[in-house]
């Protein structure tokens, strides 16, 4: 690429940005005299964790590119160590990159954007890829992976030494004999080790499997050639099998070998290696913070000339001490400078079974992720004085649907990495106003800085917004930077935190607390103002849509118009339908009819969807009816208005039996339907019906007899109905039917109410 700068000053960059996020991290100590900056400033290594985050590692990426962009040209080369899980294991050898590679010319033009702004929903799912243990494909991301090799080969600088860990989770458990070989263990996380050297420019680096001298931990490691080197397919593999999000993505096989078990260490010959599948390692470490603390005690050493610390090849004497010189920031998009955002309030209910095991599965998946990080803070609490956890200022757009949502839209992911690129900055002031650096912003001329210079206005209330913000091209970037500061005050202002303890400072959460509004983004010209509170019973994605909906925010990739945001939402239920009928086709024997089921209950629950068509048959006492109900998608057709029709049946017991009974009658009745969104759920779905039509009796009264003498079947005659329906399940359906016979061919109107109940099919 134009514009780069020379290897040489790369590592520069990166050490500069990784020891700039450590210490201005803790900018907001207090009492100069016990201010941990001094000894921070000394530090001989420094350590980059990235944690886990679904759409949200577009935000990471911001994070990690405004970073490397911004640091000083004369940085000390300190970084050693960079981890990951998941979408950090990505950011993770991004970072590896971007820190020892050339210098990008821009943000839109970095890897970091170029990885992670393309990947949407329609690339990720490919419905001929789908596979009976994933619902997306790899491909797009296999050719990412391509290019960046392509950025790798390039070379990275001579001075570059940095090892990269990686975690990812076995399929099937690994058995490991402890207790001299009496206790066997089931091991199903596995930590990964990369050391990379560079070489200078026009040489791939130098990959190798790194295992610290007198570790216990046994990292596996990858396949190498004879001399220990690691291909960088391998690596790639590596990290795409730590992003393989179970039921997204099928497993990842990787050929490894066990720590200890090779003819030579570290090298892992592929006839020594052994396959097995591997999925997200984010499941039972999303904050592999505990692996780089192990790393960095078992690993560095002081250098011998008095530089920044060194990898040990070799075991030395003094080793597996407390890394007390070196120094940690962790990365997580979760953590957030104001308090976190409740959730929907409902009445309280009696406990019950179902709600009970979900909150604890709900809490085991939490307490599972973040349980490395847990026990390394027990085993050493002192790390915690040597640990800076930059924070997210504002809600990012991924954020909701579990940060899934990201993926829907570019414009989403687009936003959270101009909001990485703010965090990023903010963290370099700080450091900069706490006298422990000075602060040398890029230049921000062109088109790429016009984001971050529209949201830096509004966030921190600077002079000339409105022509920072101005222009067509930003009119989508305008809604939702007004969403994230919608959001943001109405989570500060349900929190009920005005008179607790604050372990956050955030000056538009200061004023929401006290009872203020939010600012209006200039540009911004809705109708009519919403409200910008969450209501009680109000999902965060519900709220993040309606906001957007009422700002005119385009939906281009769900192809909903501006201000449709029902459409939208109803688009994200579709597609997600659509991978769940597609995921539960590709299943083998019987576990077709089980996957959709359970797909389509979670799908469901964002919003219900219902079939295009539905069949149904219910029975009575006086009326029997086989029916049908056609929805469409189109725009222009109000959601939850069908198209319905019948034909019932009644007087069956003159048909089946000698005994009496009202005549035999056909009825054919049809109309329009509608269920009210307020009616629908996962669970349970109410509709209502209007529907006209004719009733055709094999019987007629004698003269001067009226049609009620006999009953309401006894005429041939128009009749009109109004149906009040319930389906459980999609399956099992209840209705009443109120007809009314208008009054012809000389007999009076009449009327009659007909209960049923039966089964409900989609073809």
């Amino acid at each position: 690429m134009q514009g780069r700068q020379s290897l040489h000053t790369g590592l520069g960059h990166g050490a500069a940005f990784a020891a700039l996020l450590l210490v201005a991290g803790m900018a907001r100590a207090e009492a100069p005299e016990t201010s941990p900056f001094q000894r921070r400033s000394n530090a001989s290594a420094y350590s980059l964790t990235v944690s886990g985050g679904v759409a949200l590692g577009a935000y990471e990426a911001g994070f990690l590119a405004y970073s490397v962009a911004a640091s000083r040209k004369d940085g000390m080369e300190r970084l050693r160590l960079m981890t990951g899980a998941s979408a950090g294991s990505l950011n993770g050898l991004l970072g590896v990159l971007a820190a020892c590679g050339e210098k990008s010319p821009g943000p839109t033009r970095s890897l970091f954007w170029e990885t992670w702004i393309p990947v949407g929903y329609d690339r990720l799912f490919v419905p001929e890829d789908v596979t009976p243990l994933g619902a997306f494909s790899r491909t797009w991301l296999e050719a990412q992976a391509r290019r960046i090799e392509t950025e790798w080969n390039r070379g990275l600088s001579p001075t570059c030494d940095v090892v990269l860990g990686v975690s990812v989770t076995r399929v099937e458990p690994r058995l490991v004999h402890v207790a001299g070989g009496r206790l066997p263990l089931p091991r199903m996380e596995e930590k990964f080790a990369l050391r990379i050297q560079g070489r200078g420019p026009g040489q791939p680096p130098r990959v190798t499997n790194y295992i610290a001298p007198g570790s216990t931990r046994r990292e596996p490691l990858l396949v190498t050639d004879a001399q220990g080197e690691v291909a960088f397919a391998r690596v790639s593999d590596l990290v795409l099998a730590s992003m393989a999000f179970p039921v997204a993505f099928p497993p990842k096989a990787l050929a490894t070998c066990a720590a200890g078990a090779t003819a030579r260490p570290g090298v892992c010959l592929a006839g020594e290696a052994h396959e097995a599948d591997y999925i997200d390692g984010g499941i039972f470490d999303n904050t592999p913070l505990r692996l780089a603390v192990g790393l960095a005690r078992d690993g560095l050493a002081p250098s011998p000339e008095g530089g920044p610390m060194r990898w040990r090849d070799a075991n030395e004497p003094g080793g597996r001490r407390s890394p007390t010189d070196v120094f940690f920031v962790f990365v997580d998009p979760d953590a957030t400078e104001y308090p976190a955002a409740p959730g929907p309030q409902g009445p309280r209910t009696e406990p019950q079974l179902p709600r009970m095991l979900g909150g604890v599965l709900a809490a085991f998946i939490d307490t599972a992720r973040s349980k490395e990080l847990a026990l390394l803070l027990e085993e050493e609490p002192e790390i915690a004085e040597r640990l800076a956890l930059p924070r997210r200022h504002f809600p990012a757009a991924s954020a909701p649907l579990a940060a899934f949502l990201g993926f829907f839209e570019t414009a989403f992911r687009s936003f959270d990495f101009y909001l990485g690129m703010y965090d990023a900055r903010v963290l370099k002031q700080q450091a900069a106003e706490a006298g422990l650096e000075h602060f040398d912003p890029p230049d921000q001329e062109g088109a790429d800085w016009t984001p971050l210079s529209c949201m830096r206005a509004m966030y921190d209330g600077l002079p000339g917004a409105d022509s920072a913000c101005a222009g067509e091209g930003l009119a989508d970037f305008r809604a939702l930077l007004q969403v994230s500061l919608d959001r943001l005050y109405s989570v500060c202002h349900d929190a009920k935190v005005a008179a607790a303890p604050r372990d956050w400072r955030n000056a538009h959460c200061e004023r929401a607390v006290a009872g203020g509004a939010p600012p209006h983004v200039p540009g911004l010209s809705p109708a009519q103002w919403p409200d910008w509170h969450q209501g009680a019973q109000e999902t965060e994605l519900a709220h993040v849509l309606r906001l957007l909906g009422a700002y005119g925010f385009h939906f281009r990739d769900l192809g909903a118009p501006p201000g449709r945001d029902d459409l939208a939402l109803m688009r994200i239920r579709q597609v997600l339908g659509h991978a769940v009928k597609r995921l539960a086709d590709v299943q083998p024997e019987d576990g077709s009819a089980a996957v959709e089921f359970a797909g389509k209950l979670v799908a469901d629950s964002l919003s219900y969807e219902p079939p295009r068509t539905s069949v149904h048959f219910v029975m009575g006492p006086t009326l029997t009816e086989l029916g049908l109900s056609l929805g469409t998608s189109a725009p222009s057709v109000p959601r939850g208005l069908r198209l319905s029709g019948a034909v019932g049946l009644r007087g069956l017991q003159q048909v089946f039996s000698s005994g009496g009974g009202e005549p035999f009658a056909l009825t054919a009745v049809a109309g329009p339907e509608f269920r009210p969104a307020a009616l629908q759920a996962s669970l349970a779905q109410g509709r209502l019906a209007l529907r006209a039509g004719w009733q055709f009796s094999t019987r007629t009264p004698p003269d001067g007899e009226d049609c009620d003498s006999v009953g309401v079947s006894a005429c041939s005659r128009p009749l009109v109905q109004a149906l009040l329906g319930a389906t459980f399940l999609e399956r099992f359906r209840v209705q009443v039917v109120g007809e009314w016979y208008p009054p012809s061919g000389g007999h009076r109107g009449l009327w009659s109410i007909s209960p049923g109940i039966g089964v409900e099919l989609s073809p």
